[in-house]
């Protein structure tokens, strides 16, 4: 006999739906349909609409053949979950549940195949609950065909309209659901993983399913993070190294020995990670001193590679080590002046702060005298100048005098002479002591080698012993003899000739020289 299925199941719509129709039965003889495959999502807020409207669509149930008394749901598993939730929190007034009863008709295949598109009609299912449902169906439609039933046409047309799904999806469907792997088909059911990366993997052999499996757990990547282009890159590259060949091997077909280690860094790597960089030999990767996965044939050469690398790296850290090593003396070298200078004026860290209008923090109390006894220098510290005062700053502007040709207090505006002579405060007997300092004669010319005058070098700086005896100004060395100080046993071989300040040294001007 002919058989109309859109007809036949549209009529569990044009049922009649009059008030004399519905009953009301008490909830808990209401039992749920043991082949009901959907998922009961958000109970919660439809439990919270019928509290606030009622109930606006009554259940459809039918007889429990196995229960007299009891009724089975057709449609409606979701509202009596959620009504369920009502009654266990003590709102009795809705244990009594609007209920339609269905008559017997037809088969228990035919019962199931309306339940399943009376929910086709009525509720938003994931790809998982689809797929499940499209199953179903095709197993009860053979069922009824086995019972007498005829179908004109294609199976898989009927299917795709009871479950009002695309041929083409109808495809997809039977690929994931015959081909997904156990790991993967679990989490797609459970709705973390789309349809179209569920379909991408179900393509790919389930060896290489597994591999990226492990892949995405080995990167804490969520499975929502997957997508469909990143599949099939993985599979391209799996492909790739299932076709290579040791040549190592006795053999010319031999396979190669590190196909794990590399399926692994396939998809422990980056998504986008280079596959030909594994599709040949380890010999040939210039990554191989640096990678986990190479091939254990290769372990000698690996540890030399891997020395070499150790050895460079020793090598152009003590490299870094020496370039940075006159940065950080010349910074420590700035702190010690600076500690000189802020003691012998007499400031606390706070009232310097103050001075040049710095905020200051109290670490800076401890931080301070630390630095200007040298503790604690890097390359990165910062000087007391200022946060924005670094090490580069300072050399530029000391190299900005050097090119000029004049001080730094000339620049500034602290001094007219460009040379920056500055007569200072007088020095403490104190300070002078702390000083190391070599006495040099100083020779007026080419002539008698006695035409000439004491001086003493301090820090680097030619003081005639005029001033530092508390004579006055009057006997200064000249520009003319500079030559003399670069004779001087300091490292850069150069002194700047300045007046010096006032102060009370024990020299005797007529001592033998030292």
């Amino acid at each position: 006999m002919g058989f109309d299925l859109s007809a036949m199941l549209k009529d569990v719509s044009n049922l009649d739906t009059s008030r004399d129709q519905i009953e009301y039965i008490d909830i808990d003889l209401i039992d749920q349909d043991p082949n009901n495959f959907y998922q009961l999502s958000r109970v919660d807020e439809l439990a919270a609409n019928i509290e606030l409207l009622g109930l606006q669509q009554p259940i459809r149930v039918r007889d429990n053949p196995d229960q007299p008394g009891r009724v089975i749901i057709v449609s409606g598993h979701r509202r009596r979950a959620a009504l369920q939730l009502l009654v266990d929190e003590g709102k009795e007034r809705f244990r009594e549940v609007p209920c339609i009863r269905e008559k017997e008709a037809g088969s228990a295949a035919l019962q199931e195949l309306r339940l399943i598109y009376a929910n086709a009609d009525t509720r938003t299912m994931t790809s998982a609950e689809i797929s499940k449902q499209v199953e179903r169906v095709e197993a009860l439609l053979y069922q009824l065909k086995e019972e007498g039933m005829e179908f004109p046409g294609r199976m898989r047309d009927h299917v795709a309209e009871a479950c009002k799904v695309s041929q083409s999806k109808l495809a997809r469907l039977k690929v994931i659901r015959e081909k997904l792997a156990p790991e993967w088909k679990s989490l797609y059911e459970d709705g973390k993983l789309n349809e179209s990366t569920a379909y991408a993997l179900a393509k790919i052999p389930a060896a290489h399913q597994s591999y990226v499996f492990e892949g995405v757990k080995g990167k804490n990547q969520t499975v929502g993070q997957l997508y469909q282009g990143q599949v099939e890159n993985y599979e391209k590259k799996l492909a790739a190294v299932d076709q290579l060949i040791c040549k190592r091997g006795a053999r010319k077909d031999f396979p190669c020995s590190n196909l794990e280690n590399k399926r692994r860094k396939i998809v422990a790597e980056s998504s986008w990670y280079d596959a030909s960089a594994c599709s040949k030999c380890c010999d040939k990767c210039d990554q191989l001193a640096k990678c986990k996965y190479a091939c254990p044939m290769l372990a000698g050469k690996v540890r030399k590679l891997r020395e070499s690398a150790k050895a460079q790296r020793q090598h152009e850290k003590l490299a870094k080590e020496e370039r940075e090593r006159p940065v950080i003396e010349q910074i420590t070298q700035l702190w010690q002046r600076f500690g000189d200078a802020r003691a012998a004026a007499g400031l606390s860290v706070k009232a310097y702060h103050k001075a040049i209008n710095m905020y200051h923090y109290n670490a800076d109390d401890q931080e301070y005298p630390e630095r200007e006894s040298g503790k604690g220098i890097g390359l990165n510290t910062r000087l007391p100048y200022g946060y924005t005062m670094s090490i580069e700053t300072i050399q530029r502007l000391i190299g900005a005098a050097d090119a000029l040709g004049c001080s730094l207090d000339y620049l500034f505006g602290r001094t007219d002479d460009p040379h920056g002579r500055l007569y200072g405060p007088p020095l403490t007997q104190k300070q002078i002591d702390k000083m190391h300092f070599d006495k040099v004669w100083l020779s007026y010319g080419d002539g008698d080698p006695d035409d000439g005058e004491w001086a003493v070098v301090i820090d680097g700086w030619i003081y005639d012993i005029a001033t530092l005896d508390g004579a006055d100004f009057a006997g200064t060395v000249m520009d003319e003899f500079r030559h003399i100080a670069e004779k001087l046993d300091r490292p850069s071989g150069k002194y700047t000739v300045h007046y010096g300040p006032r102060s009370k040294l024990a020299v005797d001007p007529k001592d033998g020289e030292d």
